[in-house]
């Protein structure tokens, strides 16, 4: 959720809102004035009693205001909460995929490096005597060693995850080992 727009619409309500109050505020004022001057002047008539309780509930109106701008102050502080909390929350999500993307980065040069290893290995088995001493040993010990641990039916997808009913096996034919992907 992107948080520019519902800043830009949050922002605009609020401030439609304060002056529907501040206009709101001053007429209240000025009609609470109208009428405690209305009604002195009206108390001496004969009908005065019929509108008088009409006239005893603007107080208990102007209270019901008061509670309702209050309220209107309360939702804008967390209305301003809420948008400092859908930033940090963007904020934080484009950081998780970032650092999501570069694992991923790193896990695939890393397959891709035991990949490149394991194929080094097998060439340098199958090639002729290599130029330095004890150096055959450790090609085919390096060879036996990446062979070892590898289970038939598990292969990684080039992600770092494994996948089911893919694997190396070794194939074992004319006394050479090779390797076959199984697909």
């Amino acid at each position: 959720m992107d948080a520019t727009p519902l800043t830009t619409r949050a922002t605009t309500a609020l401030a439609s809102l304060t002056s529907q109050l501040s206009a709101l505020d001053a007429s209240q004022r000025a009609l609470l004035s109208s009428i405690s001057t209305t009604s002195s002047a009206l108390s001496t008539l004969p009908a005065y009693q019929h509108i008088a309780p009409v006239l005893s509930q603007i107080p208990h109106y102007s209270a019901k205001l008061a509670r309702l701008k209050r309220l209107m102050a309360h939702q804008q502080s967390e209305v301003e909460a809420l948008k400092r909390r859908a930033q940090e929350a963007g904020r934080r999500r484009r950081e998780l995929i970032a650092r999501r993307g570069e694992r991923e980065r790193v896990e695939a040069e890393r397959d891709r490096t035991l990949l490149r290893a394991r194929v080094v290995g097998v060439d340098v088995a199958r090639s002729g005597p290599p130029a330095v001493e004890g150096a055959e040993e450790a090609a085919v010990e390096g060879t036996a060693a990446v062979t070892e641990g590898v289970e038939e039916g598990h292969s990684t997808s080039g992600r770092g995850t494994p996948v089911l009913g893919q694997g190396v096996r070794v194939v074992k034919k004319k006394k050479k080992a090779r390797k076959a992907e199984i697909q």
